[in-house]
């Protein structure tokens, strides 16, 4: 137990020297709209299946997006599991180009049970991306010349939960998470006269906080067949939420050379209490297979945006669908010979749509997903390494086509409680 203390702490040092309590800060035009680019979601093990989640259970796996899952941990078991994730993303259009990157905090999750058949865990994550950095010229008119635009975005909203998953027959599981989601935004809109320094300039800053409370219930049913096969399926509800939101808006000029700290001319400033809706949401699947062999399942995600209410953010909201299917194999799990038979092999695929119109259009998003389970040494936790190529928009007209690669890696931790070892 000690041990797996050790490696805990280890691994919270080498998550805020990563930046754990920053935000991401991978550039896309396509975060300039709503909340920003809604984060992946998952452990890296079922993002590496797709993004699967609705039929998996299993004592190993904190699986925080179907909590009825929970009920599956071990009775002597403390699961610990954390993250980092690597983007990069490329953007290509108009005859343009252009690279972002970044490593950040993914996700930290710790489990533990009740009694058995009944699990909590506790989590927080990222869930939207604001940051974009654009820029384009125009001619302007004859009288202020040639224009400049710049408009940049940074922040981000992140989601801290905790629930309970309850087994209520051999069958059926239930679960509910309690979750807080809280952030910050901020978008500055520069409008430079680069023909003349005798012009002032514009900036529209705005800065955008959300918070507030909202759960999701999910249900599991479970199918044992013989031969070590089984069946699940399992169905998550999130209904909508509100958030306590806090918009500030300014609008000022500054010179081109600024000669003095009182340059700038403030033209206007608002502050407005208001409340934010948060979109339902819903999420079912399945997974079928043999245990400690063999996983595969599909889910489908339904997200209703076109009735949330965001004042402040900008774009127009539509209803979102995505799909996923993925899967799991090993080898030979307790084999004593071959490191590689133990080693859980992944692959799988997601299909997405945009929740914010662009252009007009909504946006489609296609990516596959592979990855690996890396079992450690006289111990049930693993290393789990996941890798997602993805690509949205088409690099049309006004659309630029973003290729984007993510690679995580998470420590899975898996220790016994109230079990005195005789031997370490």
């Amino acid at each position: 137990m000690y041990k797996s203390i050790r490696a805990i702490m280890i691994g919270l040092l080498a998550l805020l020297a990563t930046g754990a309590a920053g935000q991401k800060t991978v550039n896309t035009p396509f975060a300039r709209y709503g909340i920003g680019t809604l984060e992946l979601q998952g452990t890296f093990r079922t993002r590496a299946m797709g993004g699967i989640s609705s039929g998996i259970r299993d004592n190993l796996t904190l699986n925080y997006l179907t909590p009825a899952s929970y009920s599956s941990t071990d009775t002597t078991s403390f699961l610990f599991d954390f993250g980092i994730d690597y983007a990069v993303a490329k953007l290509k259009g108009n005859d343009l180009s252009y690279n972002s990157q970044d490593m950040t905090f993914s996700h930290l999750m710790m489990g533990f049970p009740i009694m058995k058949g009944w699990g909590v865990a506790a989590a927080i994550m990222p869930y939207a991306n604001g940051s974009y950095d654009i820029g384009y010229r125009s001619e302007g008119t004859g009288v202020t010349g040639p224009l400049y635009e710049h408009h940049n975005g940074s922040g981000g909203y992140h989601k801290a939960l905790l629930g309970t998953g309850v087994r209520l027959f051999p069958f059926v599981s239930v679960g509910v998470n309690a979750f807080y989601m809280f952030g910050e935004e901020t978008r500055l809109n520069d409008f430079i006269f680069t023909g003349d320094n005798n012009y002032f300039n514009t900036r529209k800053q705005g800065i955008s906080s959300m918070r507030g409370i909202g759960y999701d219930a999910s249900v599991q049913f479970m199918l044992k067949l013989s031969g070590g096969r089984f069946i699940n399926a399992g169905l998550t509800y999130t209904p909508a939420f509100d958030l306590k939101t806090e918009n500030e808006d300014m609008i000022f000029r500054y010179p081109t050379v600024s000669s003095s700290a009182y340059s700038i001319d403030t033209l206007s400033f608002g502050e407005l209490s208001t409340a934010s809706t948060m979109p339902q949401s819903l999420r079912a699947g399945f997974s079928l297979g043999k245990v400690d062999k063999l996983t595969a399942g599909a889910d489908i995600v339904y997200t209703r945006w076109t009735k949330a209410s965001l004042p402040g953010t900008y774009g127009t909201y539509t209803d979102a669908l995505s799909l996923h299917a993925g899967a799991e194999y090993i080898p030979e799990k307790y084999s004593n010979y071959n490191f590689f038979d133990r080693v859980e092999y992944r692959i799988g695929c997601h299909y997405g749509e945009s929740y914010t119109l662009f252009g007009g259009d909504e946006l489609k998003e296609y990516g596959i997903t592979f990855g690996t389970g890396i079992p450690m040494k006289r111990s049930r936790s693993r290393i789990s390494l996941s890798v997602d190529l993805s690509t949205r928009g088409n690099g049309n007209g006004n659309i630029p086509k973003e290729t984007r690669i993510s690679v995580g890696a998470s420590l899975n931790l898996y220790d016994y409680w109230f079990i005195k070892r005789q031997f370490d």
